[in-house]
């Protein structure tokens, strides 16, 4: 008896990479979304022509200077000196802070200071004897001079202060101020010359001071100190 034969199965048909039933859909949806929307340029200035909104004088339009505004450089030399007023009469709010960092770093600071009533000397604690010795052959060169002749006590101890603090900011290493003789006050000798000694060892001036001494003239007095200041 015989076997009845299957019948043959079907090839799948290969498949056509060309054929895409849903492009037509994409094209269609791609047609229809819409485009971004751009933005609106800035307006021209009221009076003037439209430029392009890309120009850096359209995004300027409007803008106006600002008079009055302080310079960044003084004119005068003693306008470096003199202290800067507060903006707009407002407090400063960080001056006592400063007052008690200032105070912490003077108060660390100790002098050896001789005046025997002809010759005035200090040194730092810190610094080597040697540098005073030095300073006092006239071995620095001086790099400046403050003369303090004319100046009340309070006017003198600011000029003081302000010249060495001004001197070490620019580098020099010693300079010269001179406190005067005496010979035309009313007591005869130096008034400023004793106090000078106390501003440079004991005050605010003593943060940028190493050692200081006396100036001998060619007659033996002295009517000038040299100052040998701290490095920046």
């Amino acid at each position: 008896m015989s076997r009845a034969k299957k019948p043959a199965a079907k090839r799948a048909a290969p498949k056509d990479a060309s054929f895409r039933p849903f492009a037509s859909l994409q094209k269609k949806a791609a047609a229809e979304k819409p485009a971004p929307a751009r933005p609106a340029p800035p307006p021209p200035p009221t009076g003037e022509p439209s430029r392009e909104p890309d120009t850096f004088s359209a995004y300027m339009a409007g803008v106006e200077r600002i008079e009055g505004k302080a310079r960044r450089l003084p004119a005068t030399q003693s306008s470096l000196e003199a202290p800067a007023p507060d903006a707009a009469g407002l407090p400063d709010l960080d001056a006592p802070a400063r007052a008690r960092f200032q105070a912490l770093v003077t108060d660390s600071i100790r002098f050896e200071v001789i005046d025997d009533g002809s010759v005035l000397e200090g040194r730092r604690l810190d610094v080597d004897p040697r540098e005073l010795r030095r300073l006092r052959q006239g071995r620095y060169p001086l790099d400046g001079s403050l003369d303090l002749h004319g100046h009340a006590a309070e006017e003198a101890r600011a000029a003081v202060t302000r010249f060495v603090a001004r001197r070490r900011k620019q580098g020099d290493r010693a300079v010269r101020i001179v406190h005067g003789k005496g010979k035309h006050s009313a007591r005869g000798h130096a008034v400023l010359r004793g106090e000078l000694g106390a501003w440079l060892s004991q005050g605010s001036a003593a943060q940028h001071v190493l050692a200081f001494a006396s100036l001998q003239e060619e007659d033996g007095s002295t009517g000038s100190i040299a100052v040998l200041l701290a490095k920046r």
